[in-house]
């Protein structure tokens, strides 16, 4: 006879897809035969699956396990009652509750019977809840248990540096981050769920980003409202606000929500970029918290992230709560990235320039570009070679069947790709992870002799035909990715993909309406002479984008926010353009950068006044605003005279500066923070 708890068993290992290898660490750490004992700590985001992993974990094992709630073992005397509990539910047979040293007669227990059985595994889920006592476990009850006695414990957090302070335990803890699934792992659940249609698997996908729970959520809704449920509508937005609700409750107060909502905006934050999207003080007590939360990861960019999933609901869920609020944090996004470029190092600016992109709303970089922040991913990069020819066809034409339509490529476009490489070798970018090739794309100078391979390739055939050679000329051609690395390896490809565009003439076709989308929202020109077709005949749209005299924030930056309201820049961020602008160095005449963010801050009501002489333009504006400013109380008199003193009439260091007006440099450089501040702010009332 079949029983209820037979078909959720069923459903249960069905439903268990993408974990093989985070399964082998953990059957590999808590095996008896092991020599090296460690406590095993798992933790991972709410709703990434630990403790679905731990029971298929438990099922798996051929030892005795005993499995605790951390929400049921508050105390000592909860975890010993619990403990005892659950051995009986298993039909063992403890001791008696002593009245004295049950802990110790407890640990004593499972040490015979671990030896006996060969191997026993204790696992406490949300460890959390034990904080208190934690200490306890560690410094006392653990250390009785026989090596025989394996632990592993899981959180959200991975565990404090008490532990790694405490006598001992140096070496003897294992962690293991449990991360988002790939998007094969995705793609099994869904079809296992029964949603045949790959379209409507992929849009799970792009929702669920890896996230177990929201998948599950994903495809219960497309069981019952059909395809379309995850686009824009009401069960989307309420999907997406139950999912924050669920997992936001670490949060605490209003002020560290919108902390969270300002850096879901950024792909990276950091302290300074939090107070001047919020137009706020951050303590570094209030940033620590920030960066403590479950969710929020080191980049591997530098600085911190909101973890993938995370930041695009926070986002979304930002702008359906208050749109406006939305929009003016995007805004102030935009422009203290423009700021940053305008003082950025050549070697930063590209990277800076990729960020820009983050803050579209393109659904493919949302969803895919910007995928993989502090996800296991790691890849060395280099040029193909030879031997790896055949390992990008294959990789090419099985890739093909995993894109709309979902079919092989009947253009056969891999079989190009030796006959490229042999003409412009650089042209192909692989990325190798754990022992493979993850990934490559292929960015092709369009050479003489690239041209001549071109010239029959019934893709590009009309582009090459028709356009005349161009210096500096490149065709985005060809970029896949093995789906079990991905999203994360496709968005790092596409990535550094877009930070080597610069100083190119680029040139590109795409068979897929969301490629096409996202070329022309930054920036690239529609070329419908050059247009071909794919398989079953399917439209190639051709596009190109001239990046050899400016750069790609340009026409970003213009799609982004067409009609943003100048206001948007802080006070605080203007008065930063304006010293950099009167700093002199660089020259401003040679800082688009620079020049730019200045026309867009609203300080000026004739952007076009900068064209002809900018800097003679500012000093202008700044003096007339100083001598206003000098008419004012001694304070503000004392700020107008360190400005002009400083940066108009250049009489010295600011310690000469400081000495002239008798003021200690502290004083000195906050007079200078606020006068600067007062222009800016009389400049943007003007």
């Amino acid at each position: 006879m079949v029983r209820i708890q037979d078909l959720l068993r069923k459903q249960e290992e069905e439903g268990f897809v993408g974990r093989s290898r985070e399964l082998a660490i953990l059957r590999r750490e808590l095996a008896e035969d092991n020599d090296n004992w460690r406590l095993v700590h798992l933790y991972g985001l709410g709703g990434i699956g630990k403790t679905s992993l731990l029971r298929r974990l438990v099922r798996d094992m051929n030892v005795a396990s005993v499995t605790l709630n951390g929400e049921d073992c508050r105390s000592l005397e909860q975890f010993l009652s619990r403990l005892r509990a659950r051995l009986i539910e298993q039909g063992w047979a403890p001791p008696p509750s002593p009245a004295a040293d049950e802990a110790a007669a407890m640990a004593d227990y499972l040490n015979e019977e671990a030896a006996s059985r060969q191997g026993l595994v204790v696992i406490v889920d949300d460890f959390e809840a034990c904080r208190p006592i934690e200490s306890w476990l560690r410094d006392q009850w653990f250390p009785m248990l026989a090596v025989h006695v394996r632990v592993c414990t899981a959180s959200r957090y991975p565990l404090g540096d008490s532990w790694l302070l405490a006598p001992g335990w140096t070496g003897l803890v294992y962690h293991l981050r449990l991360g988002s699934l790939s998007r094969r792992a995705v793609d099994r659940y869904a079809e296992v769920r029964g949603i045949a249609d790959r379209g409507a698997r992929d849009a799970i996908d792009r929702f669920a980003k890896g996230m177990p729970l929201a998948m599950t959520l994903a495809c219960d809704a497309m069981l019952q409202y059909g395809p379309g449920v995850l686009r824009e509508g009401s069960v989307h937005r309420q999907m997406i606000h139950s999912l924050c609700v669920m997992l936001l409750q670490d949060i605490e107060g209003p002020f560290e929500r919108q902390l969270l909502d300002a850096a879901s905006v950024f792909w990276r934050f950091d302290q300074e970029l939090l107070e001047k999207a919020t137009g706020q003080a951050v303590t570094d007590e209030s940033f620590r918290k920030l960066c403590g939360l479950p969710f929020i990861v080191l980049s591997d960019e530098g600085g911190w992230s909101v973890v993938d999933a995370m930041r695009e609901w926070i986002r979304t869920d930002l702008r359906n709560r208050t749109p406006d609020a939305y929009e003016l944090f995007r805004r102030r996004a935009l422009l203290i990235l423009q700021g940053r470029l305008a003082a950025a190092p050549a070697d930063q600016k590209r990277r800076l320039i990729v960020e820009l992109l983050d803050l579209h709303e393109n659904e493919l970089l949302r969803s895919y570009g910007f995928r993989g922040q502090g996800e296991r991913f790691k890849a060395e990069v280099r040029q193909a070679r030879e031997a790896d020819i055949p390992v990008l066809e294959n990789m090419y034409r099985e890739w093909t069947c995993t894109i709309p339509p979902y079919l092989p490529d009947d253009t056969h476009q891999e079989a190009y790709i030796r006959k490229v490489w042999e003409a412009e070798p650089s042209s192909f970018t692989v990325f190798e992870a754990e022992g493979r090739l993850a990934a490559f794309y292929a960015l092709v100078p369009l050479t003489p002799r690239a041209r001549s391979v071109f010239e029959d390739n019934p893709v590009l055939s009309a582009y090459v035909k028709a356009s005349p050679p161009q210096d500096d000329e490149y065709l985005i051609w060809l970029g896949c990715t093995l789906p079990d690395f991905d999203p994360s390896a496709f968005g790092y490809l596409l990535r550094r993909l877009f930070s080597e565009l610069a100083g190119k003439l680029v040139v590109t076709l795409t068979p897929l309406p969301y490629f096409a989308d996202m070329y022309a929202s930054i920036g690239f020109k529609r070329l419908p002479w050059a247009d071909s077709r794919y398989t079953e005949g399917t439209l190639m749209e051709a596009y190109r984008l001239d990046l050899r005299n400016k750069d790609l924030s340009e026409p970003l930056t213009v799609r982004l926010f067409p009609n943003a309201p100048q206001e948007s820049v802080s006070v605080q961020e203007a008065a930063s353009l304006l010293k950099k602008a009167l700093s002199g160095s660089p020259a401003l005449e040679h800082d688009a950068h620079l020049l730019r963010a200045l026309r867009e801050s609203g300080m000026f009501k004739q952007p076009a006044m900068l064209d002809a002489s900018p800097v003679a333009s500012i000093r202008l504006a700044v003096s007339e605003c100083l001598a206003k400013l000098g008419e004012g109380s001694e304070e503000e008199q004392l700020q107008a005279q360190a400005i002009r003193l400083s940066y108009i009439q250049r009489i010295g260091t600011h310690e000469v500066v400081a000495a002239r007006l008798r003021l200690s440099q502290s004083t000195y450089y906050r007079y200078l923070k606020k006068g600067f501040e007062r222009v800016a702010q009389a400049l943007m009332r003007e």
